[in-house]
């Protein structure tokens, strides 16, 4: 087919199914599998991580890093990212019928996509690019079934593995993988690992207790659940329901996210999550959508029924505004709760509630000793400013509204300022708030190297970055915690594999930076810029022998800096 023809015939597919309300059809049968081995998952869609949803799937790759990946059907490369975080090694396809298929932590790509990879790498001088080819020459077209690329480990991946994702190309929003037909065995259920009850004001009572209660549970059927000690609890007031569950794929090792969760009061549902599709900017809603107290301190994974006022994640597909229930008619209820996974595996728990409140039980919650408390909105813009602290709050960075709690201490040596403890860290944050701490007892010859430093509660102290301007040292940030003002000085660490002297093939160096960072590296030969690829997990830089090596010796020079300005070189002789 020639160019125009084609062009042509991938536009008029597009835009009838973009028009249809951002909706496509899902095909079945249409992708084919993008790895040559059995199927094996090893992370699901959806499953709650670190401050995001996952947002694909994830293929194990046995082992083999280098194993050949595949497009999974005909289309235009649309994207070619390359990162040493996040995704690491990433190419995009779009394909005719109105998808974009996503594959993540590659290896390296095939020869024509390395090819315009490195050229365009080295015309701006960068390892990390983001490149859309976008014209004629440009275009790159791949058949399904074609390797594109080799499974690896770049980017923030934890382990070898493929990462992949299919894509509504028009609206970008991610779609379950699993809804398109894979031939991925499934032959576990989901399971059911807890329960936990969250009176909702001062006058909710589990038992005689105003306090979050987790219940374990045992097996009653195959498919079926109940409370370990009970099957009745008295409940009286207002409550939200937390369920911890996991679904199972080829194997009970694999604790992966399960499709759907509903709730049910006799049998009317009042809570449902379908996980099937959802776009990025839902992705950080997971810290609304969970205990995030309990995932802070012991790393549980519960979904709330309770939907706070500023969560507006589309996995939700009940009409109730906020999943709340109340027991106080003195009737009995029936409580179910069903998870499944997508190919129609269920399992079931129910249990029973009889409203009864405590006799004269009253009980005050304690608010925790602070220096402040404010009450903020969270549909407004909020500020927070004593003599020597400003925090704004822009509109969106809270989920529900709340009491602001503050506190400070003296920062004791290295530190140039109290430090401030804004409220608590088991409390998340949407968007970044704004935090500035004023500069005291600081040369003015060390106002370049200032920047914040987050403290935890166990003293722990990281980087938060910022920079100094008219007296404050300012940063944003989504995490409360504790702030100070430190200064660093210190220059990156470079240091050289004691191999190097052997290889004929590449040069590495094992990098480091006391606190701030690495900011802006460069590596080059005889004076001009060569490609060297950075991989921070492993703290590893590599520069691997392309055409700039010149035939006799040439030197290498390996350049660092910090985010504060402090800067290392690294220089060295290659032989040819």
């Amino acid at each position: 087919m020639k160019f125009h023809s084609l062009i042509l015939f991938f536009i008029l597919l597009i835009m009838p199914l973009a028009k249809l309300c951002g909706q496509v059809a899902i095909p079945k049968g249409y992708f084919s599998s993008p790895l040559n081995i059995d199927l094996t998952l090893t992370g699901s869609f959806s499953e709650v991580r670190a401050n995001h949803f996952h947002s694909g799937i994830d293929f194990s790759i046995q082992q083999k890093v280098g194993l050949p990946v595949f497009a999974v059907a005909d289309g235009i490369v649309s994207r070619i990212k390359v990162s040493p975080v996040g995704f690491g090694n990433a190419l995009y396809i779009d394909h005719p019928n109105g998808f974009t298929s996503v594959y993540a932590h590659l290896n390296g790509y095939n020869d024509t996509i390395t090819s315009y990879l490195r050229t365009n790498q080295y015309m701006v001088k960068s390892f990390e690019v983001d490149l859309f080819p976008k014209n004629k020459k440009e275009y790159i077209y791949v058949k399904k079934g074609q390797i594109i690329g080799y499974a690896g480990n770049s980017g923030s991946s934890g382990g070898a593995h493929l990462h992949f994702e299919l894509r509504n190309t028009a609206t970008e929003n991610i779609i379950n993988p699993l809804l398109f037909d894979f031939a991925i065995p499934d032959n576990y259920p989901p399971f059911i690992d807890f329960i936990k009850l969250y009176p909702e004001d001062d006058n909710s009572f589990i038992g005689n207790a105003n306090d979050d209660i987790r219940f374990n549970l045992k097996k009653s059927g195959n498919r079926e659940y109940r409370l370990a000690t009970k099957d009745t609890l008295s409940l009286w007031g207002n409550f939200s329901l937390g369920v911890q569950a996991f679904d199972f794929n080829q194997n009970q090792s694999d604790r992966n996210g399960f499709y759907s969760l509903k709730m049910f009061v006799d049998k009317i549902e009042f809570f449902s999550m379908v996980c099937d599709s959802f776009a990025f900017s839902e992705s950080r809603y997971v810290n609304a959508s969970i205990d995030y107290a309990s995932n802070y301190i012991s790393g549980n994974r519960i979904i709330k029924s309770k939907k706070l006022e500023g969560n507006q994640l589309s996995f939700f597909k009940t009409e109730s505004s906020n999943s709340v229930l109340t027991f106080c008619d003195n009737k009995p209820h029936e409580v179910t709760v069903q998870v499944d996974d997508v190919t129609g595996n269920a399992v079931n728990l129910r249990f029973w509630v009889k409203p009864q409140k405590p006799a004269g039980f009253v009980q005050v919650p304690v608010i925790a000793d602070s220096d402040s408390n404010i009450s903020f909105r969270y549909n407004k813009i909020n500020k927070f400013e004593t003599k020597d602290l400003k925090v704004e709050f822009p509109i969106g960075s809270l989920y529900e509204d709340m009491v602001f709690r503050y506190r400070k201490s003296p920062g004791g040596n290295g530190y140039f300022s109290d430090v401030h403890y804004l409220h608590s860290a088991e409390t998340p944050i949407h968007s970044r708030i704004k935090v500035s701490i004023k500069l005291t007892k600081l040369p003015p010859k060390l106002q370049s190297k200032v920047l914040l430093v987050r403290i935890d509660k166990n003293g722990k102290r990281s980087p938060a970055g910022g920079s100094y301007d008219n007296g404050y040292v300012s940063a944003t940030t989504n995490i409360f915690d504790g702030y100070a003002i430190v200064v660093d000085t210190v220059p990156p660490i470079i240091k050289p594999w004691g191999e190097n002297n052997k290889s004929k093939t590449s040069i590495k160096f094992t990098v480091s930076d006391n606190f701030s960072g690495i900011k802006t590296y460069k590596g080059t030969i005889n004076g001009k810029w060569v490609l060297v690829e950075w991989d921070p997990k492993n703290k590893l830089m590599t520069y691997k022998f392309d055409m700039m090596i010149e035939t006799g010796k040439n030197t290498f020079v390996l350049y660092l800096e910090d985010e504060k300005g402090n800067s290392s070189t690294y220089t060295t002789t290659i032989l040819k």
